[in-house]
């Protein structure tokens, strides 16, 4: 029997991996709180079923049947949902502790219309991400502003350490259907998506000290 060396079995190896396609040989399962809103394609969704339960994002999640956690949301809830994997989709539930983020049974949803031009009205007003973030919008002459401030670990009135890292916004929005973007001169940089109840808002990790960022789902506070 011919023999094949170590060598000719690792270019084999390599070979064969080339030739398979990108996604058989790693997908990307990341859905969690802190990366959530790095992505696009972002919708409204409502549970219509009684319990639809979140999926951990780990190898081999979410389909097999020990990804599944204690958390839950149920009929009638809203969240927002994402890109989508083999019957399921990434979910964000927003609640006043930051929120739930995992993969939920697409069957267990109803996808809401979006607004992809909704007015200048809608945008304005305070919003928070419920952990250390808040925002303001205001609109007047065609034109949108947005100030906010984003803490770690936490707000002021929350946080027990000697030092809190701070991190600010302050200028106008661009606007272009229910998107908005923002850049200033410390080299901060927003994407902003607005939905029918929620904002999202995705930073470059340049707006502020360690650790700060205005990246999460925000909820209208006003």
């Amino acid at each position: 029997m011919a023999r094949m060396s170590l060598k000719t079995i690792a270019i084999a190896g390599l070979l064969g991996c080339a030739a398979m396609p990108a996604a058989a040989l790693a997908q990307d399962t990341t859905c969690r709180n802190g990366l959530f809103t790095k992505g696009d394609g972002f919708r409204q969704a409502q549970v219509t079923a009684k319990r639809a339960f979140f999926h951990e994002d780990t190898s081999g999640c979410p389909q097999e049947g020990t990804c599944r956690t204690r958390s839950y949301v149920i009929e009638g809830d809203s969240l927002v949902i994402g890109r989508s994997m083999g019957g399921f989709v990434c979910a964000f539930f927003p609640n006043d502790a930051g929120g739930t983020a995992g993969w939920i049974e697409a069957s267990r949803l109803r996808i809401l219309p979006t607004d992809s031009a909704p007015p200048l009205s809608r945008w304005e007003g305070g919003w928070s991400d419920g952990a250390s973030a808040d925002v303001t919008i205001r609109t007047g002459n065609g034109r949108a502003t947005i100030t906010g401030e984003a803490f770690w670990p936490a707000r002021p009135e929350e946080n027990a350490w000697i030092s809190i890292h701070i991190g600010e916004v302050d200028g106008r929005i661009a606007i272009t259907g229910n998107r908005a973007t923002y850049a200033d001169d410390n080299l901060c940089e927003l994407e902003l998506t607005l939905l029918a109840d929620f904002l999202l808002i995705a930073d470059n990790r340049r707006c502020g000290g360690a650790n700060v960022t205005f990246s999460g789902v925000y909820m209208r506070t006003g």
